[in-house]
């Protein structure tokens, strides 16, 4: 597993576009990343005002923020995207992002220093993840929408139903090298199941995990902490070679190659987050 060269994204914490009051306190919450969401959580009627409430809000701050919009084969996507790009936010989620065509055209609206993240929701989505993942170099992260997937498929909402669609996320992430991150636990108070989700999705290959509330956000950051056994072994490859780039060495009587010194790199990261945050 590669470190991506962009922000380290553990949890991304979901607040409603309609709601300006809140946009400060889940920026406080201590979420890698918050993404005001204009789409799901935003009645029709105030799709405008939300929308000037967050450019208002990107414009006033000097916070790295998500956007996630409506999807931009809709006028409402299309006013969004536009709106949304010239407030230069660090990144743009694109609800129902079905093809690489998608990607093109919010890539060419935005300005450089906005990275884009495809919401892969739907049936077509999943069949051109890859293609979404590497359709521009501003793709950070793919990320797994699974309830709307959950409807299309016919089956639950839950772990074991959506495995496949999420293998086949992961694989299309890692192989594009993206970051791939996961829907949100809708049940607020089940902490216990939110730190079975987040460790199996983890196990997975899942970069990091959406939150719908603050009082999320630390069990998230807790499951993609490296236990003090990987953080030892890590630290000792890193010291062992020059780089990602080494060749083939040994380390405490293990062969120690690429694959092995980019997830040592991520450990090492995810450690230092876990630091920062305590």
């Amino acid at each position: 597993m590669s470190i991506s060269p962009n922000k380290l994204i553990r949890s991304l914490l979901f607040v409603p576009g309609s709601k300006p009051d809140r946009f400060a306190k889940a920026d406080a919450a201590g979420a890698d990343l918050i993404c005001i969401d204009l789409e799901d959580a935003v009645l029709p009627e105030d799709k405008d005002c939300a929308r000037q409430a967050v450019v208002n809000y990107i414009n006033d701050t000097n916070r790295e923020v998500c956007v996630r919009i409506n999807p931009i084969d809709s006028w409402l996507g299309q006013q969004d995207l536009v709106a949304i790009a010239k407030a230069k936010p660090a990144y743009i989620m694109l609800a129902k992002c079905g093809s690489a065509e998608q990607i093109s055209m919010a890539a060419k609206a935005c300005s450089p220093k906005t990275k884009l993240i495809g919401l892969i929701e739907t049936i077509e989505g999943l069949e051109q993840a890859f293609q979404i993942a590497t359709g521009s170099d501003k793709v950070a992260a793919l990320m797994f929408g699974g309830a709307d997937m959950s409807a299309e498929l016919r089956c639950d909402f839950s772990y074991q139903p959506l495995l496949f669609a999420r293998s086949q996320l992961v694989m299309a992430a890692a192989k594009a090298g993206v970051d791939v991150l996961d829907v949100p636990f809708v049940d607020i108070k089940n902490e216990a199941g939110l730190i079975e989700e987040t460790n199996q999705i983890r196990l997975l290959g899942f970069t990091g995990k959406a939150a719908i509330h603050p009082i999320q956000v630390q069990a998230i950051h807790d499951g993609f902490t490296p236990t003090n056994e990987q953080l030892a072994y890590a630290e000792s490859v890193m010291a062992a070679v020059d780089g990602p780039d080494a060749g083939v060495v040994v380390v405490n009587g293990r062969m120690v190659d690429r694959p092995i010194i980019l997830a040592s790199e991520r450990v090492l990261a995810l450690a230092q987050a876990a630091q920062h945050c305590s």
